[in-house]
């Protein structure tokens, strides 16, 4: 061996891992001369080489997808028991696709030519229209005037309501964001935030960014963040027809619990394991998508976010300075 123990002891703390009486140190690979006392498959293969012979007659070079590693060790002195670690086991699994990369390649053009002449309805203080904004963004997809000015609906004026807006969403009373385009000849009008970036998560996955992760796990993970935020309770009462039949003096409580449930909700979730965006990727998903208006309204309604969800807001400033999201915030 290279190391003393005294050098393996400082090999482990210089870096401050923390060290007790007891503890079991581990020498990592040790081979020897000849081939049966190699150590590692690098060696056995000897840097790839040489084949290695399996007990069931396959060969290999490098370990393959599905291939499992079974490892057992024990040593043992004439007249004293056996010490071993049982046994460890893992099975090597396909790379996850990184997560802006699309399952296959389109013809760009013609979903180019299908679907065109991009138009957003909505109200600039809305949290849906600001998600569907990031995620044109994310898509690169230009919309009215190829700028980032939506068509607005004021409410102030209840425009909502108006026969006018009637006619491109016929959601009455509600202001859900509406996105309108040309597919072929036809004119189509589909609402609601989700459905609209699930339609260009599907139709230009070849293009520019994707919210939504192509690991099953992964995206499983980003959804659950997202109904939570989209599809509880807090969602509808901060809707402008729900809040619009509270009076003033409840208006305020109402708001401010609203604010709170979903902070909370959401930092459930958004602890980063891996990577510093919300679901512990290296990129933006739907997830931060969802969150960076909640965070907007909960300031609004003068939520403690420093001692509520500390998380949240060391996200918020990665996604913050993230193009997709930089120029779509909410103008309120």
């Amino acid at each position: 061996m290279y190391w003393s123990s005294a050098q393996q002891l400082v090999h482990h703390s210089v870096t401050g891992c923390p060290m007790n009486a007891g503890d079991l140190l581990a020498s990592g690979t040790i081979s020897g001369k000849e081939q049966h006392n190699f150590g590692s498959m690098l060696e056995l293969s000897w840097r790839g080489s040489r084949e290695v012979v399996l007990d069931g007659g396959e060969v290999r070079k490098f370990l393959k997808d599905g291939d499992a590693v079974i490892m057992k060790g024990w040593c043992q002195r004439d007249g004293l028991g056996r010490v071993g670690f049982g046994q460890c086991s893992g099975k090597v699994l396909p790379a996850i696709p990184f997560p802006y990369d699309s399952p296959n390649k389109k013809d760009e053009s013609a979903v180019k030519e299908r679907y065109t002449n991009f138009k957003l309805y909505g109200c600039g203080m809305s949290s849906c229209l600001w998600t569907v904004r990031i995620a044109l963004a994310a898509k690169g997809i230009p919309y009215e005037y190829d700028t980032h000015a939506p068509i607005n609906i004021n409410l102030d004026k209840k425009a909502q309501t108006s026969d006018e807006h009637s006619s491109t969403n016929t959601m009455q009373q509600q202001v859900p964001t509406a996105l309108e385009f040309t597919d072929g000849g036809n004119v189509v009008r589909i609402t609601q935030s989700l459905a609209i970036i699930e339609f260009l998560e599907t139709a230009f996955d070849h293009r520019g960014g994707r919210l939504l992760p192509l690991d099953p796990v992964a995206r499983a993970k980003v959804k659950e963040i997202t109904e939570v935020i989209n599809s509880g309770m807090t969602q509808r009462l901060q809707n402008s027809s729900v809040l619009g039949m509270i009076d003033e003096e409840r208006l305020r409580e109402v708001e401010k619990l609203v604010a709170d449930t979903r902070s909370s909700s959401g930092s459930s979730g958004g602890g980063a394991s891996v990577g510093p965006f919300a679901t512990g990727s290296f990129g933006p998903t739907l997830a931060d998508t969802c969150i960076a208006p909640q965070l907007h309204n909960a300031r609004r309604f003068g939520v403690d976010l420093e001692s509520l969800c500390p998380t949240l807001l060391e996200v918020e400033k990665k996604f913050n300075d993230h193009p997709w999201f930089q120029n779509t915030k909410s103008k309120t």
